[in-house]
């Protein structure tokens, strides 16, 4: 007996058991939209002069995002004109009041109260592509002697303008490295 007692007895343990937790998270956004719906500009002027604006309309970002702090907005213009024309979008910013700020980096420009303020959470940001003027220094001659072309081929060109924008969130980001990140999106 002492020998069951030694070596088989019976023993007993304490366990215990946890169920598992599941949970699901949303992760939040950051929405931006140009003029609604379509890839063109409107308000497109034709037949333009020099001192003529090239847009009669503006165009509208509508930015969106669950960010309660916001979040920055950036825009970069693409311009492609005839040789000998030089034309900039640096006319956006030249009036201080309406919000577009150089980022430092050609043809990109941030929006804002300054140039390191994120926008509010949701909100419709104007661009003043009717600021766009074709510069009054443009001269070109279309001589008799050619009827193809003008001297310096400006007349009857076509220039392009195109606009990207992007945008970041700005929690969890300072302000420098904010626009930092915003411009390298363009990459």
């Amino acid at each position: 007996m002492v020998a069951m007692l030694a070596f088989g007895g019976t023993y007993a343990y304490f366990t215990a058991s946890a169920t598992d937790k599941t949970g699901s998270i949303t992760t939040g956004h950051v929405k931006l939209s140009v003029d609604g719906e379509g890839s063109t500009f409107t308000g497109i002027a034709n037949n333009v002069l020099p001192g003529d604006e090239l847009f009669s309309d503006d165009a509208t970002l509508t930015v969106t995002t669950t960010d309660t702090t916001g979040n920055y907005v950036a825009i970069r213009f693409t311009i492609t004109a005839a040789s000998g024309l030089t034309l900039s979008a640096d006319s956006i910013v030249a009036d201080s009041g309406n919000g577009w700020y150089p980022s430092g980096t050609e043809n990109i420009y941030i929006y804002g109260s300054n140039e390191t303020t994120c926008v509010p959470v949701t909100t419709t940001v104007e661009v003043p592509l009717s600021t766009l003027i074709l510069p009054v220094t443009v001269e070109d001659n279309w001589d008799q002697g050619n009827p193809t072309q003008s001297d310096k081929q400006l007349m009857s060109a076509t220039i392009t303008i195109t606009m990207e924008a992007r945008s970041i969130q700005a929690s969890n980001l300072t302000d420098t490295d904010a626009v930092a990140q915003l411009v390298g999106l363009f990459d």
